[in-house]
């Protein structure tokens, strides 16, 4: 059990909800098609176990917890095909504190693992930077979030864990020197590379960035400090023309020429530098922050924060993930600029409520884009979303079914019939009477107002009621009856005192 006890204690994380993955089939591009959910509970030692046993689904842990802190992270590299090796390669020459494994569809997640819990806030802001210097930078974060609603039943996004099937397994991490580990190996591995909080808030990614170009992106200022791969310099010398432009308007062709000679090697000819010299003369341009060799080492969020980093004021927002939980109505929750946001499904469908929720909840109104450019974006996030079961008695449908029982059972029921006209439940023949208005008013008084009175009898019929009208005290009475509620006949249980020692 020691190993068992290690792993999980290792992955620590939410402890009200977990996730699932099950392998379905293969997607067209080849990847493993799967069913996931998020399912409401503790993550039991049975589940842990299944899963180091290969039994499925396997078992996917949320870092987050309710208080927004984190005991571990990862990125998450989702390219294909990976040499898991140069990446393990990378990792060390940094001298980054992460961990490599092999995901379940052969990609990477690198794990960074504290001795406590910490800000996740610091935990993406440090793993977004490694990210970043690795060249993976458009890659997931993990936990997905700084902050999440837990108040409003968000949980958070999971992740799938290492080690599905033990020993025998596809999902393995690799040491120092690029071999496999095994379980113990993995373990004893992660209690080396651990960080306090302290030493993750000093942590320096960029050892030796200096002073360079440190108003400018970030994405730059890596590539100057380590270099522009081949085939990316003239791309690389537009994008730093463009900050010359920007930081030293007066004299910024010169200083073209100057960072050609500085950080390109070797430089470009003259017929080249003149001919990006020629493109930025003739118009404004803005940094191409999707093409290499900048966009694979993106840093949006601080880029934004730098006096000549891209601008905040007219930059279309990062959008993380999406996720639904599955009540009546849906309940939405879309990661914004690392910003948890709570969104019906009418918020998402159009732009200018979009815009308001922004505004209302993180002081930003993003630009609007073509109708058809926002309905790729989200069928994108569709297309990725996470999935929230709902337990039944936190669902709507569940809200109003208990508020039903406590109106027909937990108030003083009616003697005889006439005090139905009172307000009052009565019950006759192993039946509730009842009228309706005196239910809407029930659900009203305990702020229930999610149903209108069509839905309210349509779920009354749902629930095997009927609608009758009948005479009371020469008056005709529109009654609804609904089946009785089982009730607890046993007595509780409760602990013999007499034989205690008197205190």
């Amino acid at each position: 059990m020691e190993d068992l006890e290690r792993f999980i204690e290792r992955f620590s994380g939410q402890n009200r909800a977990y996730g699932t993955t099950e392998v379905v089939g293969l997607r067209e591009d080849g990847k493993k098609k799967v069913d996931s959910y998020v399912q409401h509970g503790e993550p039991t030692v049975d589940l842990w176990q299944k899963h180091l046993d290969g039994e499925e689904p396997s078992l996917g842990i949320i870092p987050i917890t309710d208080d927004n802190t984190c005991r571990w992270g990862c990125i998450d590299i989702d390219d294909y095909p990976l040499d898991l090796k140069a990446v393990n390669s990378k990792i060390q020459e940094r001298e980054f504190p992460l961990i490599l494994c092999r995901s379940k569809s052969g990609g990477a997640h690198l794990f960074l693992f504290t001795t406590e819990y910490i800000p996740a806030s610091l935990m993406r802001i440090k793993l977004s930077e490694m990210s970043a210097s690795l060249g993976f930078a458009s890659n997931e974060i993990f936990p997905k979030q700084s902050k999440i609603l837990s108040e409003r039943g968000d949980t958070g996004n999971f992740l799938n864990m290492p080690y599905f099937g033990g020993e025998d397994t596809t999902r393995y991490s690799l040491n120092k020197a690029g071999e496999v580990n095994s379980l113990t190996q993995f373990l004893d591995h992660s209690d080396e590379q651990q960080l306090t909080s302290e030493q993750l808030e000093k942590f320096k990614v960029i050892k030796n960035e200096g002073e360079v170009l440190k108003d400018g992106p970030p994405c730059l200022q890596f590539l100057v400090t380590q270099g522009f791969p081949q085939g990316t310099r003239n791309n690389g010398l537009f994008n730093l023309g463009i900050y010359a432009k920007l930081s030293n308007s007066d004299n910024w062709e010169a200083k073209l020429e100057e960072y050609n000679r500085e950080f390109l090697s070797p430089p470009l000819g003259s017929s080249e530098v003149l001919t990006i010299l020629k493109q930025l003369r003739t118009k404004e341009y803005n940094y191409k922050c999707n093409d290499q060799p900048i966009c694979a080492h993106c840093n949006s969020g601080v880029c934004k924060t730098r006096k000549f980093g891209i601008s905040s004021a007219t930059a279309m927002p990062s959008f993380g993930s999406l996720t639904k939980q599955n009540s009546n109505p849906p309940v939405w929750f879309l990661d914004v600029e690392s910003n948890r946001l709570e969104m019906s499904t009418e918020d998402l469908q159009n732009q200018t409520r979009f815009q308001r929720v922004c505004m209302e909840t993180i002081d930003k109104m993003p630009p609007k884009m073509s109708e058809r450019a926002w309905q790729g974006v989200i069928q994108n996030l569709l297309d990725n979303v996470t999935i929230i079961e709902v337990p039944k008695d936190a669902s709507i449908e569940g809200q109003f079914q208990d508020l039903l029982e406590a109106f027909c059972t937990d108030r003083a029921q009616a003697q005889i019939k006439e005090e139905i006209l009172l307000g009052k439940p009565f019950v006759e023949d192993n039946k509730i009477f009842f009228r309706l208005s005196d239910l809407e008013a029930y659900l009203q008084r305990h702020n229930f107002r999610q149903f209108t009175r069509p839905k309210i009898t349509a779920r009354l019929r749902d629930l095997g009621a009927d609608h009758s009208g009948q005479n009371i005290k020469n008056r005709f009475v529109n009654l609804w009856s609904i089946p009785t509620f089982s009730t607890q006949t046993d007595p509780f249980d409760l602990p013999d005192f007499s034989q205690q020692d008197p205190i």
